[in-house]
């Protein structure tokens, strides 16, 4: 890049070798200092870089530089340099010094009086611009200066370290061109990140904005994603963050963004550990006004894996975030969204990145919980995939209604307030005669983990949860309850592990048919006897998810 080339005049800068005092002879015509001190926290700016550049200077040459200028003279061990110009126009003088700089447009009159420049710590510019159509980024520099990054394919971009001691202007060059496009102000503050929002939002009618608020407060340049509510993460890569931000709010806390129009959707806004999350409908979405985002929290839970997983992924719908489990399938959702239902799911870790299973949390603010799993097996609402009715094939004379399929049998209860399956049964005159309503796992699930299996439950007869392994009739494990009696109103039915003493011997104990199939159940049934007919709702395991 071409630098001292592009000032006005004769513009000629040493640095001194020796003290202060050395004196530097200029040119007919021409100023000249007698030795200018650069200081940094009270002492001197030991062979601090020192740059001039034509107060229009912009680079010729596009590439990246994280450098504020490369230096076109350094001090000496006491912080001093000299400059000898003959130039009559203004321009700007950046020092710099690890963490530290000094910047300032001074004209040659300005100059010859100076004795001292005093280096303050950088501050951080981040922000984000528009990326014209063709273009696949924005250049971004700093006039006056050697500094060029380039922004990502969503115009988001970074200067780490900028002089805070003047404003500066930033100018973008879309990549397709090589004029500039637009610029912008900023004054950077010592030690402080600030966000600049240079997007243009679309000022058609479909358009809306809202505020976000902290505590009452704008929520100045906080980010914002709107995602389909049963969107999932289809990379799979560790994304700690919530969302990935597509919206940023101004220095008012405004967002504006594209109204759609139809669908469901998951708003979330995201700022220092405050959040909010939401599913709208679009029709909702116009009306929002203001948001209140709240502490975030942390939820770590467990999911129970197959003996072919090592560990399994685990997201929350509507969000970008994604995280591994261990090799025992605990896991941490870090920084969630609070005060609102979480949609999670498990993704297998093989190549077919299959959705495993499914559930929901959530967790107050500035929490940091354990949450033991909860899955609604079957709460006969939504899909039946899996789940069947059979009866016994022993015994001539036993029926049940539905005969074939489960979804024959779901009807609306009144008193549940759902949908809960109803069979109708006739049973053969012998005590071994059974219905049953049930489903079959694809795979074999380990049930160890489990602290209990909760369904409801009337009718007028007998009936017994049972979970099992059953290949045929000399391979086969179970370990199932005694007989529970039900009556005309629903029961709520919880049973743990210490009460499935039934196996497939009449000497097995509870200890037995339990540990024997515990591992490796591949069925789930609930059988019904000793009366005409059973009610169920709301199959639901406690403490492991499958």
């Amino acid at each position: 890049m071409k630098k001292l080339s592009l000032l006005l005049g004769s513009l000629v800068l040493w640095s001194c070798s020796t003290g202060t005092n050395n004196e530097v002879a200029g040119g007919p015509g021409s100023e000249t200092t007698n030795g200018i001190v650069a200081m940094v926290n009270g002492s001197p700016a030991s062979f601090a870089g020192v740059a001039m550049r034509k107060v229009d200077f912009v680079v010729d040459e596009f590439s990246p530089e994280n450098a504020l200028v490369q230096p076109d003279a350094y001090a000496n061990e006491n912080g001093n340099f000299v400059i000898d110009s003959e130039t009559k126009d203004p321009f700007r003088l950046t020092v710099v010094h690890g963490g530290s700089a000094y910047t300032k447009v001074i004209s040659p009159e300005e100059i010859a009086d100076m004795d001292t420049v005093v280096l303050q710590p950088t501050g951080a510019v981040n922000g984000v611009i528009d990326v014209e159509k063709g273009s696949e980024f924005v250049w971004v520099g700093v006039v006056g200066m050697d500094v060029m990054v380039r922004s990502d394919a969503n115009g988001e971009f970074s200067l780490p370290q900028l002089p805070s001691t003047d404003s500066l202007e930033l100018y973008f060059v879309q990549n397709a061109e090589s004029k500039i496009s637009s610029t912008a102000e900023v004054m950077p503050v010592a030690f402080q990140s600030q966000f600049i929002n240079l997007t243009n939002p679309d000022t058609a009618e479909d358009v809306r904005g809202f505020v976000a608020t902290i505590d009452g407060k704008p929520a100045v340049y906080a980010m914002a994603a709107l995602r389909p509510v049963d969107f999932q993460v289809t990379t799979a890569e560790v994304e700690n963050s919530a969302i990935v931000p597509d919206y940023y709010s101004d220095s008012s806390g405004r967002f504006s963004f594209d109204l759609p129009d139809s669908g469901k959707y998951r708003l979330t806004v995201v700022k220092d550990g405050f959040s909010f999350s939401k599913e709208y409908s679009a029709q909702e979405l116009a009306d929002i006004d203001t948001l209140r985002l709240n502490a975030t929290a942390s939820v770590s839970s467990k999911v129970t894996l197959r003996s072919s997983d090592s560990l399994m992924w685990v997201g929350v719908y509507g969000l970008d975030l994604l995280v591994k489990t261990n090799d025992v399938g605990a896991y941490v959702l870090p920084n969630v969204p609070a005060n609102d239902t979480l949609g999670i799911y498990f993704v297998t870790a093989d190549s077919s990145h299959k959705l495993y299973t499914e559930w929901n949390a959530s967790a107050t603010s500035s929490s940091t919980e354990f949450l033991s799993p909860v899955k609604v097996l079957q709460n006969f609402e939504g899909k039946l995939d899996g789940w069947y009715v059979n009866t016994d094939a022993l015994y001539k004379g036993t029926t049940l209604t539905p005969a074939k399929n489960v979804a024959d049998g779901v009807e609306y209860d009144s008193t549940r307030k759902s949908k809960v399956f109803h069979g109708k049964y006739k049973l053969a005159d012998d005590d071994y005669a059974w219905v049953l309503v049930g489903t079959m796992f694809e795979h074999e699930m380990n049930f160890s983990a489990i602290d209990s299996v909760v369904f409801y439950a009337k009718g007028d007869g007998n009936i017994r949860l049972s979970l099992e392994n059953y290949i045929n009739d000399t391979q086969s494990l179970k370990a199932a309850t005694e007989w529970l009696p039900l009556s005309k109103n629903w029961k709520r039915i919880s049973v743990n592990p210490a009460e499935l003493c039934v196996g497939n011997a009449k000497t097995e104990t509870c200890f037995t048919s339990w540990s024997g199939v515990k591992k490796v159940v591949k069925q789930l049934h609930i059988f019904s006897q000793d009366g005409s007919e059973f009610y169920i709702d709301d199959i639901t395991l406690y403490g492991a998810l499958f």
